[in-house]
This record gives C-alpha cells, sequence and structure tokens, in this order.
C-alpha cells in the first residue's frame, strides 16, 4: 500500500487552537516553517508526529489568502535562502505556532510527501535557485486573528523562472549531421541545414563552436561562421555539403537587452516585470497582494482541522 501526499493538525497544535479560542482576542500567531527528510511509517496518525523526522533546514510562507473559513497558506523552500544546506530529499515538513500560554513555540501541523522524495539540489551561484512550494489548506473558526511571521514579498518559482528566462544560459552537444543539406541558391554559402534541437527558440541568442575532432571536416565543407536560432531548430549553412558529421558545441543565450552592468563590471539589476520589484538590500521581491488584501487575511480565525 502506497503512502500519499498528506499533513494533518497535530494534537499539540489542536491543543494550541483551543486555548487561543478560550483567550479569545489574542491573535493566532505562525512562527515558521521546517523541512526534513523523514518518513513516516505506512499507517501511522500525522497528528501524533510532533518533531521531524530528519530535520535539514528552515523554509517560509510565500503566498496566503482567506476566505469564508479557509486559511490557504504555501510554504516554501528556496534553496538560495539556505546557500549552506547541501543536496538532500524533501519529504516532509512542519508548521508551528506560539502557544499563547506560555509563549513557546509549538507544533500545528505536520506533512508528509508520501513515497515521492523532492530531491533538492544544494545552491550555487552559476545555476538558477530552486524554489519548491506546497499548497496547505486550514479551516479557520470565526474567533481567531491570524498572524503570519514570515517575510513578505517572497516571489515564485515561476515568478523567478520567467525573470532568470531573460538571462540564462544553456550549452549544449550535438552532431551536425552529413546528410540532410540542401541547396538554397548561389550565394557565398549556398548549402542549408534544418537542424531540429529541443528547446531553442528564435529568441534565443546561439554560438557554434566546432572542436579540434571536426575542424578539418568543417574546414573542408567551408562551414558558415554563424547560426540562426529557429522554433525548435537551428539553422546552418556551408560552402559545399560535408563529407563527414560534424561534432559541435551549441551557447544559448537569452535576451539579455534588461541587463545594466555597473561601472565595476557586475551584472547590477534587469527589467522586471509586472509585480516583481527590487527591495532595499536589491533583493527581487514580488508584490503579491494589495495591503487590504494582506489586512484581511490577517483577521480570520483559527484552524480547526487540515486536509489529510
Amino acid at each position: 500500500m502506497s503512502l500519499d501526499y498528506a499533513y494533518k493538525i497535530t494534537t499539540n497544535g489542536r491543543a494550541a487552537m483551543a486555548a487561543y479560542m478560550a483567550q479569545g482576542e489574542k491573535p493566532f500567531h505562525l512562527t515558521r516553517v521546517a523541512f526534513g527528510s523523514g518518513r513516516v511509517e505506512e499507517g501511522a496518525n500525522l497528528a501524533d508526529v510532533h518533531e521531524l523526522l530528519e530535520y535539514v533546514s528552515e523554509g517560509a510562507i510565500s503566498e496566503r489568502s482567506h476566505q469564508d473559513d479557509r486559511l490557504r497558506l504555501t510554504i516554501q523552500y528556496a534553496n538560495s535562502a539556505h546557500k549552506d544546506v547541501p543536496t538532500f530529499l524533501l519529504s516532509e515538513f512542519a508548521v508551528y505556532v506560539e502557544d499563547p500560554e506560555t509563549g513557546a513555540e509549538t507544533d500545528l501541523l505536520y506533512g508528509t510527501l508520501g513515497d515521492y522524495r523532492q530531491p533538492v539540489p544544494a545552491y550555487h551561484p552559476e545555476y538558477p535557485g530552486s524554489v519548491f512550494n506546497f499548497p496547505l489548506e486550514i479551516i479557520l473558526s470565526d474567533e481567531l486573528q491570524v498572524s503570519v511571521s514570515a517575510p513578505a514579498g517572497l516571489a515564485t518559482w515561476d515568478d523567478l523562472a520567467q525573470a532568470m528566462r531573460a538571462i540564462a544560459i544553456s550549452r549544449r552537444n550535438l552532431t551536425i549531421p552529413a546528410t540532410g543539406w540542401e541547396k538554397a541558391g548561389n550565394g557565398a554559402y549556398p548549402y542549408r541545414l534544418e537542424l531540429a534541437v529541443e528547446g531553442v527558440t528564435r529568441e534565443r541568442i546561439p554560438a557554434l563552436t566546432i572542436p579540434e575532432a571536426g575542424e578539418s571536416t568543417a574546414g573542408a565543407c567551408g562551414l558558415a561562421p554563424w547560426v540562426e536560432t529557429l522554433d525548435g531548430a537551428i539553422r546552418l549553412a556551408a560552402v559545399s555539403v560535408p563529407a563527414e558529421p560534424i561534432p559541435a558545441s551549441l551557447t544559448l543565450q537569452g535576451d539579455a537587452a534588461g541587463i545594466v552592468v555597473g561601472p565595476d563590471g557586475v551584472v547590477d539589476r534587469f527589467a522586471l516585470g509586472a509585480g516583481l520589484r527590487y527591495d532595499q538590500d536589491g533583493g527581487l521581491a514580488l508584490d503579491a497582494a494589495k495591503p487590504a488584501d494582506v489586512a484581511a487575511l490577517f483577521h480570520g480565525s483559527e484552524a480547526d482541522g487540515g486536509q489529510e
């Protein structure tokens, strides 16, 4: 029998919520999120799991919305925010709340990814950051206010990926075949070849490099020093058809027109789409909600239970 993705308010979380209800007006205060690599046993009651089985790192609450009696949270792990954490398998998470009677932190809910374990790469400055989001929904009462101690304005992975595509660089090895060439005129390079390459678009800026093993063949056929990108392919040109396949390396770069380079030669900032901005520390932030929307969220309630 397989173990599925699930999360549940713990017994400690229910006790904390009951205490909040008894005190009436005190805000329901979520304190933090944590992720781990542990795996609960099949059939375990998640309400009785009060600690991560294999703690790895802290996380964050990236999105929140409140509608009727439901509080929706998206908990997030971003490797760029935890640069010292090595590669790990993410398989469990926990959300914590302040106990209104003692002021101490206690577990609110525990969740598991079940049989699936999400590989999370370690942060590397030469690659775009990896961000993993997990949506949660909690049923709320009418009597509690909810406050979340999490940094506002975090950008989701989709937002960051869209921004990073403007400057992304990728490289792939390929082979230029000796078949499929067609004569397309009487110019300097009359022979043309459209070579299918997955993921290529017209907007990408190409650079083709021929290694030493293919230099003689490329020189003999007069391979053109330029290459053109199409949707799903690249277009090559030559004086004559190559006598044999030519190994090559294709580098693709995004449109970097929005990049601003400072006087020290370091990339400063690039143009951002709607909803994205730079914070006072130069970080990328997302304006995900208006102040009125956030205020509406923080008036709402408590969690009677969660999804299993």
